[in-house]
């Protein structure tokens, strides 16, 4: 499991940092509002920070605390984007798959670190 935490770690770090290259182009930044740009643009610097935390716990110098919190995190920012995608599918009339695949690799990766990194369930306690 930390195996594939940590390989979607690099994938989900990767496609954040596209995301936030993608929010930086001039038709992006003019369409969209101030508040909505920080928000995701945010959203994408703690997965990418969250990836960062998740290669340092395969080395066990990472908190078991904040590597339960950050995969959490993970999962709630996940699910959160995969019914944000229907969402705007149902308002708009246009659905973005490739958001619903990387809601649901979020997911996924907070999913394969909280059980991967759980070996004792006492050592993930806060």
């Amino acid at each position: 499991m930390k195996t594939i935490s940590i390989f979607l770690a690099l994938v989900n770090s990767l496609l954040a940092g596209l995301l936030i290259a993608s929010s930086f182009s001039p038709t992006e930044f003019r369409q969209v509002e101030l508040w909505w740009f920080a928000m995701k643009t945010a959203a994408a610097v703690a997965v990418i920070l969250i990836g960062v935390i998740t290669w340092l716990g395969s080395a066990r110098s990472a908190n078991p605390g904040l590597m339960a919190l950050c995969s959490l995190f993970l999962v709630a920012l996940g699910a959160a984007t995969v019914v944000w995608t229907f969402h705007l599918a149902l308002v708009s009339g246009h659905m973005e798959f490739h958001m619903v695949v990387y809601g649901g690799s979020l997911a996924v990766q907070g999913m394969t670190s909280l059980f991967g990194f759980a070996t004792d369930p006492r050592s993930m306690a806060v």
